[in-house]
């Protein structure tokens, strides 16, 4: 077995990808017979950003402040726009957007109260602590998967080409690393059996996903779950290339929006203003936003990520009508729990941890004329 080197990394970019795909999930994954072979050639596209972005509009004085912790990655791209295009101004709330490395620490600091609500994923640090009766609520969906993938399957440029790797299928027995323990494994899991494999037929290790582009340049590993936007970068630099992106976990909703009980409780009129805003920014992102020069200037001055980088890579997919999939987080816990990370014995029914009243309130507000 190769030696790896795991080394961590300090920085936005790298702090917020370990973190960005901290849950995933949407049911039992089938094993297939066969899977195609890869095309060595990279699937990325080329994107030059014209124009010059708008200025976000003033916020009006008298604003409500509200503090909601998130991570500076591109898939929480919504409360970005809400807050930079006006959209919670309008509804009379300054969000304090409060950046975190990773998902654990909002899930505490929202059911301390030092946190008003927090966007994170549904990872096992979430679920072990809604086991504990930890004071939050779910009120809405983040993002969900679509087709091609975020975070897809890669091996080097190399290997493909000189035909060592040419299938999902000639992974078994070799090692593929993924961002940390927990819900990229699933996702591996996923694209492994469009090879007929499963996560127990290859060497899981867990490396970050900058370390990961580098080991797969010097060959110490052998496959990798790279997430965007370092997908495409190491497309466009020649260092790899993606084994397999259609993995079958499209409509999964990895992450979630969750507020403090108390907060809600006193808040109910703050909750539906936040909801309105962060749908509106859901639903202009959805309509080609991630093609927008005034979106991406957004994006990247919370992200660090070059505008022409986002734009170029696998865009996030949202929800739009702001439904929580209650059936794909039970088959995220349950992966949890085979996986062995979760801390409890019962299973926790998702839809207790649920409550979209704000949501649908903002909805009926946002399209008063929809039935």
């Amino acid at each position: 077995m190769r030696s790896l080197v795991m080394v961590p990394r300090v920085g936005v970019l790298t702090a917020v990808l370990l973190a960005a795909f901290v849950a995933v999930a949407s049911g039992p994954v089938r094993a297939q017979e066969a899977s195609p072979a890869v095309n060595c050639a990279p699937a990325v596209k080329s994107v030059t950003i014209d124009g010059t972005p708008e200025p976000a509009p003033e916020k009006p004085g008298d604003l409500t402040n509200v503090r909601m912790g998130y991570v500076p990655v591109s898939i929480f791209a919504p409360v970005m726009i809400a807050q930079d295009k006006g959209y919670f101004a309008e509804e009379g709330i300054n969000v304090e957007l409060v950046p975190f490395p990773g998902g654990s620490d909002p899930v505490v600091l929202t059911a301390t109260g030092d946190l008003d609500l927090s966007i994170a994923g549904a990872g096992p640090a979430f679920w072990n602590a809604v086991a504990q009766d930890l004071p939050i609520t779910v009120i809405a969906p983040g993002h969900q998967e679509g087709n091609p993938v975020a975070t897809p399957l890669m091996i080097s440029k190399e290997s493909c080409e000189s035909g060592e790797i040419s299938s999902v299928a000639d992974l078994e027995g070799k090692t593929v690393t993924v961002n940390a323990p927990g819900a990229t494994e699933y996702w591996l899991n996923a694209a492994l059996s469009t090879g007929g494999l499963t996560i127990n037929d290859v060497d899981v290790q867990a490396l970050a996903f900058p370390d990961a582009v580098a080991a797969l340049e010097s060959g110490a590993i052998d496959a990798a779950m790279i997430g965007e936007p370092l997908a495409t970068q190491a497309e466009q630099d020649g260092i790899a290339v993606r084994l397999v992106t259609d993995i079958p976990i499209e409509g999964v909703q990895p992450t979630v929006v969750f507020a403090n009980d108390e907060w809600l409780a006193n808040n109910p009129e703050l909750a539906e203003a936040f909801a309105t805003g962060y749908m509106r920014a859901v639903m202009d992102l959805s309509d080609n936003g991630f093609a927008d020069p005034t979106n991406l200037a957004i994006i990247e001055s919370y992200t660090g990520v070059p505008a022409a980088l986002i734009a170029a890579a696998v865009s996030p997919v949202y929800a739009t009508d702001g439904i929580v999939n209650v059936d794909a987080l039970n088959s995220l816990q349950s992966f949890f729990r085979d996986r062995g990370l979760l801390e409890y014995d019962e299973d926790i029914d998702p839809a207790t941890l649920i409550d979209q009243q704000y949501i649908f309130s903002a909805l009926a507000e946002i399209n008063p004329n929809q039935p």
